[in-house]
């Protein structure tokens, strides 16, 4: 359902209009890979999550309302009172966001893993040139 309303989204858009909303560059020796235990410094980009509030909800294809960041992944990913990195985020709807927070385990039952939606969205994020190399 959510795959057939981002194509036929993504066929009323000219290429030619799609932007790209961020660049990325890499580091091949950041100072803090050489610490045994550095300290993580978290992503963020207003940008982004702008950009990801215009997608398509993830959780029933509706107009997004939130970037809502990845939680409860078992991955390690941000922690109590601190949200993962801004390029970690889906588009999801005020009632989706809302029932995701409320039982996570019950919205994943119901829509898929947050992981495998996430990768899903940054391969189309990707795939379309709104994240790319500077």
């Amino acid at each position: 359902m959510l795959a057939a309303a981002v194509e036929v989204a993504e066929a009323a858009i000219p290429q030619e209009r799609m932007k790209p909303v961020i660049k990325l560059e890499a580091d091949e020796a950041p100072t803090a890979g050489f610490m045994l235990r550095p300290k993580l410094q978290r992503w963020e980009s207003e940008k982004y999550t702008r950009w990801v509030k215009t997608q398509p909800c993830c959780g029933c294809g509706n107009p997004a309302d939130d970037p809502h960041h990845i939680i409860n992944s078992g991955l390690g990913l941000g922690g109590i009172g601190t949200k993962t990195h801004d390029l970690f985020v889906i588009p999801l709807c005020r009632r989706c966001h809302d029932e995701l927070h409320r039982d996570v385990s019950a919205w994943e039952r119901q829509h898929g893993s947050q992981v495998k939606l996430l990768v899903q969205f940054l391969n189309r994020a990707l795939g379309i040139g709104a994240i790319f190399t500077a």
